[in-house]
């Protein structure tokens, strides 16, 4: 990327949304960081400041469980930004089959945050950068959208949505100009109990942060992290399935 960017952070006081802020930052760019208001969202933004004292860092909070609230978020971004907009999301929550199953809300909340407030923020923001005519916006999927597994296809099932949704508006941005990259990460060990294998190793965050942020700006529809992430889902194709424990 050769301009300066504002990349707005969903899930900013997560581990990922955090680890994106400071790399963003780290390249001279301004970030405004949504999340749930409170001391980690604070906390997050102080940490990225003192590294970082050049560079503008904003806090804004945002209500999941409100969407109808995101279109005054997205007014108060533009507001606060000096450059080009640009959006990461990496809003998530996961259960596992288990505890769906013990506490259907769940279920509701999973598809609130993973699904409906994505799709509702992303729509929100789409016309400031369709009005750019340029921008970056990469989402987290998940490999779990791709393939059922008994141990968590609830929380599966709204990265496929999301994953489906994001195809139709990749489509759309790009005829202003707007990039959107669908991040599918290797959930193998996110929810639920899983075999292990020799090449899984828990997702660094600071590792899968640098990783999206180089692809923004490539013109990638969709690619994976880690490396293997690809290789989980024709495995877990031929996998047989097996009866959840107890």
């Amino acid at each position: 990327m050769n301009n300066k960017r504002t990349w707005i952070v969903l899930g900013a006081s997560g581990v990922i949304g955090r680890a994106f802020a400071r790399e963003a930052a780290k390249d001279g760019n301004d970030v405004i960081m949504l999340g749930r208001e409170g001391e980690d969202l604070t906390l997050a933004a102080q940490d990225v400041r003192a590294r970082y004292p050049d560079v503008d860092v904003v806090t804004i909070a945002l209500d999941t469980a409100n969407p109808d609230s995101f279109s005054k978020v997205v007014e108060q971004c533009e507001s606060a930004a000096k450059n080009i907009i640009s959006v990461f999301s990496s809003l998530e929550t996961a259960y596992s089959q288990k505890e769906c199953g013990k506490d259907l809300g769940k279920i509701k909340n999973m598809f609130q945050i993973n699904y409906f407030s994505q799709v509702y923020f992303l729509s929100a923001v789409a016309p400031v950068l369709q009005k750019q005519a340029c921008g970056e916006i990469i989402v987290m999927g998940s490999t779990a959208g791709e393939f059922g597994m008994p141990d968590n296809y609830a929380f599966g099932s709204t990265k496929a949505a999301l994953h489906v949704w994001l195809q139709g508006f990749q489509a759309q941005m790009a005829q202003s100009h707007v990039a959107v990259t669908t991040v599918k990460t290797d959930d193998w060990d996110t929810v639920g109990e899983r075999k292990k294998s020799f090449f899984q190793r828990p997702i660094n965050p600071q590792a899968c942060a640098a990783a999206c942020y180089q692809y923004a700006g490539k013109g990638f529809k969709i690619r994976y992290f880690p490396w293997y992430a690809g290789v989980t889902v024709l495995f877990r194709r031929f996998l047989p399935t097996r009866p959840m424990r107890k």
